[in-house]
């Protein structure tokens, strides 16, 4: 493995900024190079590296679904399950809002949805545990928000806007409504589990010019890992294998290590990471610290950091650069920012 690339797809720094000045003393600190800015976010990024800039521009839901060989006669919409909590003034969306669904409870809640809603032209399609696929839903131009972007904040920082919007936001209510009375979320209160109180849509409305298609790999990248259904899809379009997202960074070095002198050893490997749910300081001993101390031992020429739609890296040499300050990676991200 030549260069590791570590994309923290749900780190954004208003809510990093909110960590203890314990957990920030707590971080690694090495002499990163100048933050830059990342155009159009983490996904627009991997794919302009992987020379699919269609896959980068087009709807995450439609790449979804192309992937799924559903070429969509409406828009898509990508469909995350979310658990909210209630203010006096506003709704709250916690850093843990995003839920992970087993197998079981997607295909159980995409079936009640079908058989309720089925007769409006709509029916759900599970994905995994990241969520679901939308179909049928007219709204095109309407203007949404990735959950990530909402952890930590409220809900009305982040509902529908633009043409189509008023249709989107009608069906989220009809399906909050749904929810509430839904014997899934019975059967998760009856576990201490949280209920799914929104199914969050968006990654959609806007209409493909030309379908996408599949293609040969190019060099760009010698292997991803992910738990994601925009990079699985990704992967099938542009014929890279999308491996289980390991443990940490000292497991991937140690599989890559192994590996000897396989061609793809000496290629440049990304991990996309989620972060929200546990934390800086947690996600730091895992991947963050562990890439910079192989960067420093020479075991990597170097260590990419995404947070979302910033880019901060460390080559070998950028440890002997003593005029740069040593920085943890919040700080490094956050550079030339206000």
């Amino acid at each position: 493995m030549r260069e590791l690339v570590i994309i923290l797809a749900d780190f954004f720094l208003r809510e990093a900024e909110g960590d203890s000045p314990q957990a920030r003393a707590a971080l690694t600190r090495a002499r990163f190079g100048p933050a830059r800015s990342v155009r159009g976010g983490w996904r627009d990024w991997l794919a302009r590296r992987e020379r699919r800039e269609d896959l980068g521009l087009a709807d995450p839901a439609a790449v979804v679904a192309a992937a799924l060989g559903r070429p969509p006669q409406v828009s898509p919409w990508l469909v995350t399950p979310l658990h909210l909590l209630a203010g006096m003034k506003t709704v709250h969306v916690p850093m843990n809002a995003c839920l992970t669904l087993t197998p079981s409870e997607s295909r159980a809640l995409a079936l009640e949805f079908t058989a309720l809603f089925g007769a409006d032209g709509l029916t759900l399609q599970a994905i995994g545990p990241s969520g679901f696929l939308l179909h049928g839903l007219e709204a095109e131009g309407a203007e949404t928000i990735e959950p990530a972007r909402l952890l930590g904040g409220t809900l009305d920082e982040g509902l529908p806007r633009g043409p189509g919007s008023r249709r989107l936001r009608q069906v989220m209510t009809e399906m909050d409504l749904w929810l509430h009375e839904l014997p899934l979320n019975r059967a998760r209160e009856a576990r201490n589990e949280p209920r799914i109180n929104t199914l969050w849509l968006w990654g959609g409305g806007q209409s493909l010019r030309d379908a996408l298609h599949r293609s040969a790999p190019s060099e760009g990248w010698a292997a991803v890992h992910a738990e994601d259904a925009w990079v699985t899809a990704f992967g099938q379009l542009s014929g890279i294998a999308v491996h289980a997202l390991p443990r940490d960074a000292t497991s991937l070095l140690a599989k890559s290590a192994s590996a000897g002198a396989a061609p793809a050893a000496d290629g440049a490997v990304c991990v996309i990471v989620p972060c929200a749910a546990q934390g800086l300081a947690v996600l730091d001993a895992a991947w963050i610290q562990p890439a910079i101390e192989a960067v420093r031992g020479g075991v990597l020429r170097g260590v990419s950091i995404v947070g979302n739609d910033r880019c901060v890296t460390l080559a070998a040499g950028d440890q002997w650069r003593f005029w740069r300050p040593t920085r943890d990676v919040l700080a490094a991200l956050a550079e030339g920012v206000g």
